[in-house]
């Protein structure tokens, strides 16, 4: 399966949420009410391509944050006890089932509820950068792959070229990128904090449309 998973031995629904997650990571823009169709002959009903889908935005995100900063492949024990600690960690973050299954965002945009929740806080929270500055580095990174954010965003030109890598090939991404932003005045706080939203950002581009599909 992970040679080839569109020849492998595997169920016809399985097969679907792995196309799933390969086109919301490299052709989230292809995603459209034709391609949820297929999904759903393939045996997906609206449940499993909603949670195939948050596991494919969650790994988009997180993968980004990963390459940009150099994060170890664990290996061994330290793997096991580090998947233990991630669930462990999930049921606490995930608390009781939430009544709505999805959300409008003030920008009228569908999302699940703790992805908006979780967006919300991202440009609200005090930090290192400007909440307006987590605006624009989300829209830029958005608009990275064809889509579009409702308003006007300033992103300064030396961010450009580090979220351009980090929205398309994260894995490219070396020290010397980062040093350059650190040469413009930015802190390991400030760039932290502009990776993990460009992140999000560049995972949302899959997550919104499969959800705009499903449910708008």
């Amino acid at each position: 399966m992970l040679d080839d998973w569109t020849t492998a031995d595997i169920p016809e629904k399985t097969r679907g949420a792995l196309r799933l997650l390969e086109f919301m990571t490299v052709h989230p823009q292809d995603i459209d009410e034709e391609f949820i169709a297929e999904l759903k002959s393939d045996g997906m009903d609206t449940l499993a391509i909603q949670e195939a889908a948050n596991v494919g935005f969650h790994y988009n995100l997180i993968d980004r944050v990963a390459d940009a900063f150099d994060f170890p492949v664990p290996e061994g024990v330290q793997q096991i006890r580090l998947a233990r600690m991630l669930n462990i960690t999930g049921g606490f973050l995930r608390g009781s089932a939430a009544e709505e299954i999805w959300v409008r965002g003030e920008d009228g945009i569908i999302r699940p509820p703790e992805v908006e929740k979780g967006r919300e806080h991202l440009f609200a929270v005090e930090g290192a950068t400007d909440p307006i500055l987590r605006k624009a580095v989300e829209a830029y990174v958005f608009s990275c792959w064809g889509g579009n954010r409702e308003g006007e965003f300033i992103l300064p030109r030396e961010l450009e070229v580090y979220l351009q890598k980090l929205a398309l090939h994260a894995y490219k991404i070396i020290d010397e990128d980062l040093d350059k932003i650190k040469n413009q005045g930015y802190t390991d706080e400030m760039i932290y904090e502009i990776t993990l939203v460009g992140a999000v950002g560049a995972a949302l581009v899959g997550l919104e449309a499969v959800y705009k599909y499903l449910y708008g």
